[in-house]
């Protein structure tokens, strides 16, 4: 990013441009975190209650991931007008996509889950599963932290963008044990779909703490590189 003759007016302007496109984004970020908390909703269903109830929480699921890609869209829009960095408008885009990925592969582990029947699957493992949903809330209210820090030109930003994977790094150790039982219970059960199902739910939740890491690490560039 330009951060030579700080005080040059087109310096100052893609300044205040960038920091408009971060607010815009973070309404985008909301409407992800509004979908993760109706992703733990729908998890818990699926832990307690049969198809019925967890199929029409999916539908919540959907529409919000549809309205999270329309401000991606928007966004993208109104990054490509005015006054804008390459390197700056670069960065953005980067920062949208990959927080559009987080609800993508939530989205994706909910449609998996559809194709299997709750009551199948053992209670240790839907337990577990409930366990991976609410660490999947943690990051990305860790990442939310991190988000407005940025916005707000926070000293704090790089500290908290650090959690996030300190977060990540708990999701995936918890996902190894998750993914044991699944496998334990593939050995012993026979239900080779449900079994395969719900493996590839879990590796779209830690796909998506995954990209919640690589959004911080976008959150440290920019971050940094507007250190004069």
């Amino acid at each position: 990013m330009i951060l030579a003759f700080k005080g040059h007016p087109m310096i100052w302007l893609g300044r205040k441009r960038e920091r408009e496109m971060l607010k815009l984004s973070k309404l985008h970020f909301d409407k992800v975190v509004e979908l993760t908390k109706a992703f733990k909703e729908y998890i818990a269903l699926y832990s307690s209650c049969g198809p019925e109830e967890y199929s029409s929480k999916y539908q919540m699921i959907f529409e919000l991931e549809r309205e999270a890609d329309e401000e991606k869209e928007r966004i993208i829009s109104e990054v490509s007008r005015g006054p804008f960095h390459p390197i700056d408008r670069e960065d953005i885009i980067s920062l949208v996509l990959t927080v559009d990925d987080i609800a993508a592969n939530l989205k994706s582990a909910s449609r998996r889950l559809l194709y299997t029947d709750s009551r199948n699957v053992p209670e240790a493992v839907r337990g577990k599963l409930v366990g991976l949903a609410d660490l999947t809330i943690e990051i990305v209210e860790k990442l939310g932290e991190a988000f407005n820090a940025l916005i707000e030109g926070s000293k704090d930003t790089l500290k908290l963008a650090d959690l996030v994977e300190r977060k990540e790094e708990e999701i995936d150790e918890f996902r190894h044990d998750l993914i044991n039982d699944v496998l334990k219970w593939g050995d012993s059960s026979g239900r080779l779909s449900d079994v395969l199902m719900v493996k590839e739910a879990v590796e779209h939740i830690e796909t998506a703490s995954d990209k919640a890491e690589d959004v911080a690490d976008l959150i440290r560039r920019i971050t940094v590189t507007r250190i004069p």
